[in-house]
């Protein structure tokens, strides 16, 4: 089940101040701590299911084991929200298809961080040509629906679940040139976190 939660506010905002870059490998890590601190209605709605710390540690073991990417939003140096693509095998010949999915901690709702992951989840998925991006949310999130039909009116209810297939428009030389420069400010951003979290507390901030 891929999902951000329910709210009855899903007016579309600016996001606040942060950074939205790409995971490294070595991140592991903080995307677990991310997911252990969203709140069990987060979780309900990103997994479909009350969801276990120990069920948390073996997702993000599989995401890292199975190569999905993580686009992580950044409040200064702490991972607020995560958009996951994962790649599905298909036939030769076949549409390149990926699932996504999202999470977002319940503080850092409402505020135009889930609509920001989305467009920039867009814009990977297009440069990489994949044609179909399959997105799964419980039918009663309003705020998850909000986000997709930005991108895509086709929406198929199942019972208490909407499917829904983004079609990423294809790469252009515009396209590559935002990641390009998207991926030059979250090197700078790295270095910057890494050296945060390395130093010893009195050092941090300077």
């Amino acid at each position: 089940m891929m999902s951000e939660t329910i709210a009855a506010d899903v007016r579309e905002v600016d996001p606040p101040e942060g950074v939205i870059r790409p995971l490294m490998p070595t991140e592991n890590a903080i995307y677990l701590d991310h997911l252990l601190r969203l709140d069990p209605l987060s979780r309900f709605s990103r997994f479909g299911g009350p969801t276990s710390d120990n069920a948390l540690r073996r997702h993000a073991a599989r995401a890292a084991a199975a190569g999905a990417t993580l686009i992580g939003y950044f409040e200064k140096t702490i991972l607020r929200g995560v958009a996951e693509l994962h790649p599905v095998v298909t036939l030769p010949g076949k549409p390149r298809v990926a699932e996504a999915a999202f999470s977002v901690e319940r503080e850092w709702q409402g505020k135009g961080v889930g609509s920001a992951l989305m467009r920039h989840l867009v814009r990977y998925a297009q440069n990489r040509g994949i044609e179909h991006l399959q997105i799964m949310f419980l039918a009663s999130n309003g705020r998850m629906k909000r986000i997709v039909v930005h991108h895509t009116d086709d929406l198929d209810v199942a019972e208490n679940e909407v499917i829904s297939c983004v079609r990423p428009p294809r790469a252009t030389p515009f396209s590559w040139l935002r990641e390009v420069m998207d991926g030059a400010f979250s090197v700078i951003h790295t270095f910057v976190d890494l050296r945060a979290r390395l130093l010893p507390p009195p050092l941090r901030g300077q």
